[in-house]
């Protein structure tokens, strides 16, 4: 059965959606994004991604051309269609349109698309014996919002998948920030601590949060790529990896180089969360 995406209104086959040559995410790379996954059919925390989603547009004047019950609708279709009875994989794109004189946005003009497919799971060994970061200096153009802007991440992946990384982990100025598509966290002296400024507030970061809070001290603070570095664990979230202990960085191991018992613990009980969802 051919896969469909939703594209501004209508579910169409994804062989026959299009975005216009002028469209200012083709001439510019101007637009916002969001990835979700989904459970048993439902996007997995829609309110949380919806109102990201809807602060990276304002931000860069964007006008979502859609309601949330429209998005959140559309989004159960293309999952019913592409991804029945399975975990899915969801995204959302808002270009800027046809750009005026090739680089103007014309707010109204935006085009707003979703696609779906089954989800891929990580190999299991991944999360039984822990994963590999590279790492580059590196901060992200508006790193609070989602934007389409992912050069930096694009270009570095032939190195990753050299190195046999997870991912990329961005470094600035002496501090860890995030991943490429993933947020990083440490553990020392058993309390669960993840960057707060110069990133993306992920939303699989958001849960595994709250449940840290539950059972541990938690800070969102600065954190020192010296600190990384010696962390008792290390971890990774994100909505299509879900939480990926983390073992080495570039030539350096963490603590023992196998997944701690705080990461073990994060990952049964975001597990459980997810089956319960």
């Amino acid at each position: 059965m051919e896969p469909v995406c939703y594209l501004n209104g209508a579910i169409v086959p994804l062989s026959e959606a299009r975005l216009g040559v002028l469209d200012l995410a083709t001439l510019r790379g101007f637009g916002v994004y969001e990835g979700l996954t989904s459970f048993a059919g439902e996007p997995f925390h829609f309110s949380d991604h919806w109102d990201r989603f809807l602060s990276s547009a304002a931000a860069l004047g964007l006008v979502v051309p859609a309601t949330a019950h429209e998005v959140r609708e559309a989004m159960r279709a293309v999952i019913a269609h592409n991804a029945p009875g399975t975990r899915a994989n969801l995204r959302m794109v808002l270009t800027g349109g046809e750009a005026l004189s090739g680089i103007e946005h014309v707010p109204g003009r935006e085009s707003l698309f979703i696609t779906a497919e089954a989800a891929t799971p990580l190999p299991a060994a991944l999360y039984e014996r822990g994963g590999h970061l590279i790492s580059r200096e590196h901060q992200r153009f508006m790193p609070e919002m989602k934007t389409i802007h992912y050069i930096t991440a694009v270009m570095l992946q032939r190195e990753r998948a050299a190195a046999q990384a997870i991912e990329i982990l961005y470094t600035a100025n002496g501090h860890a920030l995030e991943c490429a598509t993933s947020n990083v966290f440490i553990v020392k002296d058993g309390a669960v601590i993840t960057p707060d400024t110069g990133i993306l507030k992920g939303i699989t970061r958001q849960v595994t949060l709250a449940l840290a809070r539950a059972t541990r001290p938690t800070e969102e603070r600065a954190v020192p790529t010296s600190e990384l570095l010696s962390a008792d664990e290390a971890f990774i979230t994100s909505s299509f990896k879900d939480i990926v202990p983390i073992v080495s960085i570039d030539e350096h191991r963490i603590s023992s180089g196998a997944p701690g018992p705080v990461t073990r613990d994060l990952m049964a009980r975001f597990g459980q969360y997810t089956e319960t969802y």
